[in-house]
């Protein structure tokens, strides 16, 4: 299960150890582990993606 989030920062990112960096610009919405999602959230470099009646977009 990945979640959506949406980066708030440019810059280069990955979400798993063994994947290479890649660049991500403001704006980009990505599907990521749960786990990458609140390290970028705590840190103000991406905030989740929610649908119009408030609940968490899941990517399967």
């Amino acid at each position: 299960m990945k979640v959506l989030i949406q980066y708030t920062q440019a810059g280069k990112y990955r979400d798993q150890a063994w994947e290479a960096l890649t660049l991500r610009t403001e704006g980009k919405i990505q599907a990521v582990t749960p786990s990458y999602a609140a390290q970028l959230i705590e840190q103000n470099k991406a905030s989740l993606v929610i649908s119009e009646d408030e609940q968490l977009v899941v990517h399967v």
